[in-house]
């Protein structure tokens, strides 16, 4: 059997990377049943948010923390390789349902987000005017409810009782234990090995004991809530498609009936319906998003009027990092305010180390070829002849291409483009 769903994973955690001969391992139920999940690394990944305001144009900085919790290699790489099977009865079942173009997050379907939201945009420019309904699912992986996420696995497998490889699968990420980085961080024997350079495992399951390390229980389960999976590990993704498929089907379904667009992205729900249809579009959404044990926040959902008049004016769809205006779409601000931060500091950065080596003597210019491969437009040869390099700017030119050689697009790229550039020269003139 080939080893395309594996991968080697390069960070740090309580066990040594591992190849493909323990790759090749997991693929015996035997071996997974046999095996000892260890607990999770959990840290929290705070990401800032820019929102302006339409009336006053003034922008509000909010931060939203993501719990982010990732398991040793040994059970990472069980854990892609159950995710490989999960997603091959789940391809077949979207298949058989008709939903292979509606469930469009963490699949392999050769498409990128800017070929989802053109697809959107498409729709709704032709079948204007239409009401355009965005819905955000709230702590969607915390809230995944066990006994429906089992029953669903049991349904794309055909069997009416869980095998027990699957079992210890299911179990590693719904009865799953944790340590927190920061508990780690504070502790004397591990602050210093965190800070050590190389691929060395953090520390044993059995020094974590002895050194009074706790193993915090799935935060759910410890409240008596039986709901709740990681997000951060393999199979996570690929288990909340699973536990949606009743929901997809259901809303699709409604969607046919009354001929509007549905598209599920991760916990993103978009419905594209006629506005004579929006109220009961949004109650069913709502309904069936209950019967699944989640909840839709009123206030996060957005609505968005297209009226078939091309008009310039008007909110705009926010999908899928662009903003979907009815006289075209653009890259969203927060998107394109993100990556102009991540130039911008790569570039402080690199002014720094360069004057630092040249001062003593290490340098004589500010190295910039790594600075041209993430924020330039380049072109490289290799042995597969002549492409170009993948990388923010490329991601834009993409984007614009998949959109018809949208122009506003196309225009933000540039801008940015030049703007990466002119701060690379500026670099070249340190001495």
């Amino acid at each position: 059997m080939p080893l395309d769903w594996f991968k080697s994973r390069g960070y740090r955690h309580f066990d040594l990377p591992v190849g493909e001969k323990f790759a090749r391992k997991v693929m015996d139920p035997n071996f997974v049943i046999q095996h000892s999940f260890v607990p999770l690394l959990h840290y929290t990944k705070s990401e800032k948010r820019y929102k302006k305001c339409p009336k006053t144009g003034k922008r509000t900085i909010t931060s939203k923390d993501r719990p982010i919790k990732y398991a040793s290699h040994r059970d990472a790489c069980i854990l892609s390789f159950y995710a490989s099977e999960m997603n091959k009865f789940l391809d077949a079942h979207y298949d058989a349902a008709g939903l292979s173009d509606s469930v469009l997050a963490y699949r392999a379907l050769g498409r990128g987000n800017y070929d989802f939201s053109a697809e959107v945009l498409a729709f709704a420019k032709t079948h204007a005017p239409v009401t355009i309904l965005a819905f955000d699912v709230s702590s969607f992986f915390d809230n995944l409810d066990h006994t429906l996420l089992k029953r669903r696995l049991k349904a794309v497998l055909g069997v009416t009782s869980l095998p027990e490889h699957w079992m210890r699968v299911f179990r590693a990420i719904t009865a799953f234990h944790y340590v927190d980085m920061e508990e780690l961080k504070a502790n004397a024997t591990f602050s210093s090995r965190l800070k050590e350079n190389g691929r060395d495992r953090i520390a044993s399951v059995e020094e974590l004991k002895a050194n009074g390390i706790k193993f915090h229980p799935n935060p759910e389960l410890a409240k008596g809530h039986r709901r709740g999976i990681p997000q951060g590990t393999p199979i996570s993704a690929a288990a909340s498609n699973l536990y949606m498929i009743d929901f997809d089907e259901a809303a699709r379904a409604f969607c046919d009936s009354i001929g509007a667009l549905y598209r599920r992205y991760s916990d993103d729900i978009l419905v594209i319906c006629d506005p004579a249809h929006a109220a009961a579009a949004e109650a069913e959404i709502m309904d069936l998003i209950k019967a699944e044990k989640l909840d839709i926040s009123p206030h996060k959902t957005e609505r968005t009027e297209f009226t078939g008049t091309g008009a310039v004016a008007g909110k705009a769809a926010q999908y899928l990092g662009f903003a979907l205006h009815e006289a075209g779409p653009a890259i969203r601000e927060s998107s394109l305010a993100r990556q102009w931060r991540k130039m911008k500091r790569a570039m402080r950065r690199t002014r720094k180390i360069a004057e630092r080596n040249i001062a003593s003597g290490k340098s004589t210019k500010a190295h910039t070829k790594r600075l041209y491969r993430r924020f330039a437009h380049l072109k490289v040869r290799d042995d597969e002849g002549v492409r170009i390099v993948r990388n923010f700017s490329s991601y834009g030119r993409r984007s614009a291409s998949a959109f018809g050689g949208d122009e506003k697009i196309t225009q933000q790229i540039k801008r940015f483009e030049r703007a990466a550039l002119r701060e690379i020269q500026e670099l070249k003139k340190i001495k």
